[in-house]
């Protein structure tokens, strides 16, 4: 099993404390967690206080060259606030920066009050982003290049094998846009994961039959949230999906000697490590993402120790 660590930057803030003090704090414990052997941490966008992160993709791309292994996910994205050629540029950039480690979370339509198609437009464009050379892209909520008529087909589309059209970069195209362009750069690895969380029920029927991993975030009780991973699962397998392409994301707070709630897991080490490979097997997810609730409290070093060697076994 994989663990991360992910922040809520607005939460648990010291009142005295400036966004860059706050963000370095943050900083330091993504390094100690890199040299700690955790898996993936997660940063959330966020504009609701001064502490908050608009560019999670920026400050992890000055994460990765401080850090040599660990995944760094901009988390809880939105589809208002940034063009999608933008969001897959950034992405790019922090996967060519920290060489392969970059991944992307969307949040789900509902907790950004959009449909859940132009969120699903999205992250179906990005990916197509990533990967494809010359395309065109044709929703309901997005259109690239902004020419594409009612007359090309749904999602993306690629020119015809031997057609007689000229490459155009990005940056060169002119003022009469060609049919099909590109997005650059493209990343380090073929196609940076791609997460969105999962709280309507047709968001997650779309992602399993999609092969998009499925995030789980903290604020769902956990009996509720590993009920949810075990259906994606189920129509996941339904629809004849790979295990191996996806990711699937279980957020929890956690307290180690502490009590549990619905949405934390506590208790000793030995009983932790029960409780989560429980779940592991009832969710049928494999990977743990710690929503830290105060940065520097001992407890780090404490699951590096005790716990993560046994759950990454």
């Amino acid at each position: 099993m994989k663990v991360g660590l992910s922040w809520d930057l607005d939460q648990n803030a010291d009142p005295v404390e400036t966004p860059v003090e706050r963000w370095r704090s943050v900083l330091d414990e993504i390094i100690q967690a890199d040299n700690l052997g955790f898996d993936s941490v997660w940063i959330p966008e966020g504009r609701d206080t001064a502490v908050s992160c608009p560019q999670p993709s920026m400050y992890l791309t000055g994460a990765a060259v401080k850090t040599k292994s660990i995944q760094l996910v901009a988390a809880s994205r939105t589809v208002g606030h940034a063009h999608p050629v933008r969001i897959a540029e950034e992405v790019a950039v922090l996967d060519l920066y920290s060489q392969g480690r970059a991944g992307i979370s969307f949040l789900s339509g509902a907790s950004q009050q959009v449909a859940e198609q132009h969120v699903q437009e999205v992250v179906d464009f990005v990916k197509v982003a990533w990967t494809a050379d010359e395309f065109r892209y044709r929703g309901d909520y997005l259109q690239f290049p902004s020419s594409t008529g009612d007359e090309a087909p749904r999602g993306a589309s690629e020119p015809e094998p031997n057609s007689a059209l000229e490459f155009v970069p990005q940056w060169e195209a002119g003022p009469v846009q060609p049919e099909f362009l590109t997005v650059t750069p493209k990343p380090h690895q073929r196609l940076p994961m791609a997460y969105i969380e999962v709280d309507e029920e047709s968001t997650l029927e779309w992602a399993a039959r999609q092969g998009v991993s499925p995030v789980v975030r903290a604020d769902v009780p956990t009996e509720e949230a590993v009920e949810r991973l075990a259906r994606y699962r189920r129509i996941a397998d339904d629809a004849g999906r790979s295990r191996a392409e996806v990711d699937p994301i279980l957020e929890r707070r956690l307290i180690i000697d502490g009590a549990s709630d619905p949405h934390t897991l506590g208790g000793t080490s030995d009983e932790l490590i029960k409780t989560i490979r429980q779940l592991k097997l009832v969710g049928s997810f494999r990977h743990l993402v710690w929503k830290r609730e105060t940065s520097n409290d001992g407890q780090l070093l404490q699951f590096a120790g005790e716990i993560q060697p046994l759950l990454q076994a």
